[in-house]
């Protein structure tokens, strides 16, 4: 059972995510977009599109480094692609930093966070995960560091591979996503196909049903990202988010 709430950053109250969250789903070659906890729009895409970085247009890449194109924000191809070197696989998800585009591997005896070029092309290792499988991967633009889902934990790493930190759900996310405007991570909940919000330190702080949303297979997920990070409030107050009300749903623990 479901209870409604509304949830207040800023003196603004506003409904689950406010900015749109891109899901892909490779196998099913389809991308999804959420916003404010409803699915707002779906486009096609190609086999194996998994990996997805967002600035003012949609880049996607293979699963295995074969190739990448290139979305409008409402998923309309643009006709730009880019060739892979087809150097790695299973990777399921990416993110979007300010020079370039980051992913990580699942599932081999080795696996590596990788970055490439905005369309995704030339993609090299950026540091080893070891045994590590990944689910997801997100850039956090305040202080340049990579979050990594493996099962049910996030490792938080920084550009040389260090872990600063890691901390457990319970539950295991993947497709994750940092917003902006909140200065906040989300997670794909694969179990309940439901987005997670949480914050640094793993504190979960919305749990989100999308009514009627039972998609195939996701993996990869990201939001809009700008080069330069923005204060929270600029966009809040600046973009008339101000006075914004809408109910999400949240799931009673």
């Amino acid at each position: 059972m479901c209870a409604c709430y509304t949830c207040i950053a800023s003196g603004v109250a506003f409904a689950a995510n406010i900015t749109p969250y891109y899901l892909t789903d490779g196998d099913n070659q389809i991308v999804y977009e959420i916003k404010n906890g409803e699915k707002t729009n779906s486009f096609s895409t190609f086999r194996r599109g998994n990996p997805i970085a967002v600035r003012d247009t949609i880049w996607l890449g293979d699963l295995d480094d074969a190739e990448a194109r290139e979305y409008t924000l409402s998923g309309t191809a643009t006709g730009s692609s880019s060739s892979g070197g087809r150097n790695f696989t299973q990777l399921l998800d990416g993110a979007a930093g300010p020079d370039g585009n980051y992913s990580a591997q699942c599932c081999g005896s080795e696996n590596f966070v990788t970055v490439a070029n905005s369309d995704w092309s030339d993609q090299r290792s950026l540091f080893s995960l070891g045994s590590t499988a990944s689910n997801g991967i997100a850039y956090d633009l305040s202080d340049n560091t990579l979050y990594v889902a493996d099962s049910t934990r996030i490792l938080h790493y920084d550009l040389l591979g260090n872990i600063i930190n890691n901390f457990s759900f319970g539950q295991s996310l993947a497709a994750l996503a940092y917003e902006q405007i909140t200065d906040t991570f989300w997670g794909f909940n694969r179990g309940t196909n439901n987005i997670v919000q949480f914050d640094r330190d793993g504190n979960v702080s919305q749990d989100v049903d999308i009514p009627g949303f039972n998609p195939g297979n996701v993996w990869g997920g990201e939001m809009i990202v700008n080069a330069v990070p923005i204060p929270a409030a600029f966009w809040l107050f600046g973009s008339g988010l101000l006075g914004l009300i809408g109910i999400s749903r949240r799931k009673k623990p």
